[in-house]
């Protein structure tokens, strides 16, 4: 190509800025056709843009014209500029790093498949090679396509992920291992939130929203966000250290007739947890504080450690480490909530996860005495696939839309325990 002619060229085009608003609009069309091609506009033209671009085109121009690619390049061809290719001309007009769209997706895919695959020789087996291969594979998508490319977040998440502890670690002293950085996983930090996905998919759940479900998945592989304000209420339990060796002030708290808010802290401590009048008597757990206090009320005043534990509310960190430890020793557990849409999602939760659950005042029968409304709203909350025990409940639920709480069911709960279920 004849620089001397191209720079005649370009010295031209810039003394005629219509022609490089049209040089523009071609590349625009470029970037997302993939070739040269189409037709654009230009609007609006004063008088001497339109007397420059008809000068060039060979035709007068009126209003706002539309110019075709063809005829672009024919009226290139009529210029002492022929021997230039115009396409090439007009490509050395736009930035160095000018590429059509589709290009643009190809180098992308071929820089974040270079970043995988380097990230996958870094990390070729365990929990991090599974999350890598997800990604790899597109089994698994980032929210944001950026964080593809962000390879020192990546290579902290999958160092993390390698780091998975087998005993109970931390939060900030995980994260300062994996990443150098105590704070690096928290919630707020695009590693912790990347974590939390990786974390939820490997183990086939959502990725959680509220606080609590995200410190309970990480408690699912030993990583500990909060073991002081995350709790549980127990009361007629005994605990055990992996030794063999008791903890005393669980026994000591239900021969007292005094319930304990047992930290997560204390209770990974424990490796076993069991009833105090032994494995054979079935624990009770309720959803509701409330409820929970009334029941210690009426078995304390029978004299009867009978096991209780509330869970207030929606299931914490605390509420799976002390479900684990009772379902690890095989002892059976009753379960009760509210007879409505979340209680439902609380209980379909236990059931699913432990085969040594029974619900407890949660049959259509309890269900009869439901007399407050519920609105189509939370209705709509109700999951359309539940665990056996629940189904027929469940169905009386969609057809009658009435709600009924523990409360209601309290006499009855309490004969069960003073009179022996």
């Amino acid at each position: 190509m004849d620089k001397g002619l191209q720079a005649e060229a370009a010295k031209y085009f810039a003394a005629h800025p219509v022609l490089l608003r049209l040089v523009r609009e071609f590349g625009r069309k470029y970037r997302s056709l993939g070739h040269f091609g189409g037709a654009v506009s230009l609007k609006p033209l004063s008088e001497e843009e339109q007397r420059d671009l008809g000068a060039f085109l060979r035709r007068d121009l009126k209003g706002q014209p539309k110019v075709s690619f063809r005829e672009f390049s024919g009226a290139w061809a009529k210029t002492r500029f022929e021997a230039i290719p115009c396409q090439a001309f007009i490509l050395s007009l736009l930035p160095n790093n000018f590429v059509s769209k589709q290009e643009e997706r190809q180098q992308q895919q071929s820089r974040r498949q270079r970043i995988l695959d380097r990230l996958l020789a870094d990390h070729p087996a365990g929990l991090a090679a599974d999350w890598l291969q997800a990604l790899n594979c597109g089994e698994l998508r980032l929210s944001q396509r950026d964080l593809y490319y962000n390879v020192e977040l990546l290579n902290d998440v999958a160092r993390g992920l390698d780091l998975v502890p087998h005993g109970y670690l931390r939060l900030p002293v995980f994260a300062n291992r994996a990443a150098g950085n105590p704070h690096a996983f928290d919630f707020d930090q695009p590693a912790g939130r990347l974590l939390l996905q990786a974390l939820a998919f490997l183990g086939g759940s959502p990725v959680p929203v509220a606080a609590d479900e995200r410190t309970s998945l990480l408690y699912q592989y030993h990583i500990i966000r909060d073991d002081i304000l995350n709790f549980a209420t127990v009361y007629g339990l005994a605990a055990y250290r992996e030794a063999g060796e008791e903890i005393a002030y669980w026994r000591f708290s239900a021969l007292s007739g005094s319930p304990l808010n047992i930290p997560l802290r204390e209770i990974i401590l424990a490796h076993k947890i069991e009833p105090v009048a032994g494995r054979k008597v079935p624990v009770y757990i309720v959803e509701n504080s409330g409820v929970f206090s009334a029941l210690l009320d009426a078995v304390t005043a029978c004299g009867r450690p009978i096991p209780l534990i509330a869970l207030h509310g929606q299931l914490k960190a605390a509420s799976w480490a002390i479900l684990d430890r009772l379902h690890k020793n095989g002892g059976k557990i009753f379960y009760a909530g509210d007879l409505d849409p979340e209680g439902i999602g609380i209980a379909q939760h236990i059931l699913s996860r432990y085969d040594n659950v029974e619900l407890w005042h949660m049959s259509v029968e309890d269900y009869q005495g439901a007399v407050l409304d519920l609105p189509p709203g939370r209705l709509k909350k109700l999951p359309s696939a539940v665990h056996p025990q629940l189904e027929a409940l469940v169905q009386e639920m969609k057809r009658r839309s009435k709600v009924l709480y523990q409360e209601s069911l309290l006499e009855e709960m309490i004969h069960d325990l003073v009179e022996g279920k």
